[in-house]
């Protein structure tokens, strides 16, 4: 299990990735930086990304489908 996901930090290569990933999709979607749907989209990020979802296309195919995340 990645040590990420048993402490709640990440490190700076995944930082990095999550950080690309949320501005590609961002972009993709017009979303302003600050703006709340931003904030819910980083947070619908980390989360997935928490529970073990770490390819890019399958990080897509969750966000696409806005498929109920797992709490």
């Amino acid at each position: 299990m990645n040590a990420a996901v048993l402490t709640n930090t990440f490190e700076p290569s995944e930082l990095a990735f999550l950080q690309r990933f949320f501005d590609d999709v961002c972009a993709e979607r017009g979303l302003a930086g600050g703006s709340l749907a931003a904030n819910n989209l980083a947070a619908q990020i980390i989360q997935l990304y928490q529970q073990g979802v770490r390819d890019v296309r399958e990080l897509q195919v969750h966000l696409d489908s806005d498929a109920p995340l797992r709490t």
